[in-house]
């Protein structure tokens, strides 16, 4: 696995074809988990696919679309136009030093408009580009009571970061309405401490098992669609 913290010498004579960019968000995690949850995930899960196809590893991109969070005081977000023209833009410049695969892994359940991107860089900009959509991984239905700094993703800090989180502050909120309302106001309007889940449930043990879950279908998931464009021989595997 190459980084940015190689030097162009190393990345040049490596010549890696893949690049993965974990893309988070500077968000309000309530008053137990760091601003930086959803890039810290984004970044270890990325980590371990880079190590697996033995990808360059971009710089995440910390800010995303968290307007839903724009009453907090910790929050900076970005237009959705401006993240659609940023994440064409590295694709544009990937393209250009010849990589094959672009890997986006986000960490953000509210980036809704990245696979409109995906789709368009892989109908017209030649660069075979996969969403590793996490939020979609581990949150599952509209209707669900994990949504934001509950039990998965203090679960999944107490695993990765454990020194970072505030557990005297653990409180439960599962507002009675579905995440949709979030279309409707922002979520100091629908949940008073910020949360919407159950933290006081998590543990270090299922944090474990949440990301290592998430790490084999992400892998698995890259794997597939490589098997389906015929770009395996590129990374030299045996796609089953």
């Amino acid at each position: 696995m190459l980084s940015f913290e190689n030097t162009n010498e190393e990345i040049e004579k490596s010549d890696p074809k893949m690049a993965i960019l974990p893309i988070g968000s500077l968000e309000q995690h309530s008053k137990h988990l760091p601003v930086s949850t959803d890039t810290i995930i984004a970044v270890e899960v990325a980590k371990k696919i880079a190590e697996h196809f033995n990808a360059l590893l971009l710089p995440p991109l910390n800010y995303s679309i968290s307007m839903e969070h724009q009453n907090f005081k910790s929050t900076v977000w970005l237009s959705p136009l401006t993240l659609y023209r940023t994440i064409k833009d590295v694709a544009v410049s990937l393209k250009k030093h010849d990589f094959k695969v672009f890997i986006i892994v986000n960490g953000h359940g509210a980036n809704f408009l990245l696979r409109n991107v995906v789709r368009e860089i892989n109908y017209h900009a030649n660069l075979l580009t996969i969403l590793v959509d996490l939020a979609n991984m581990y949150f599952g239905s509209r209707d669900a009571k994990e949504i934001h700094a509950g039990n998965i993703e203090t679960s999944l800090i107490l695993y990765l970061k454990p020194r970072l989180i505030r557990k005297e502050f653990l409180e439960d909120e599962v507002p009675n309405v579905s995440r949709d309302y979030l279309d409707y106001a922002p979520l100091n309007e629908i949940s008073k401490s910020g949360v919407w889940g159950e933290p006081t449930k998590a543990s270090s043990e299922n944090g474990k098992k949440i990301f290592e879950g998430i790490v084999a279908e992400a892998i698995n998931h890259v794997k597939k669609v490589l098997k389906f464009k015929k770009f395996n021989s590129y990374f030299n595997y045996e796609m089953k």
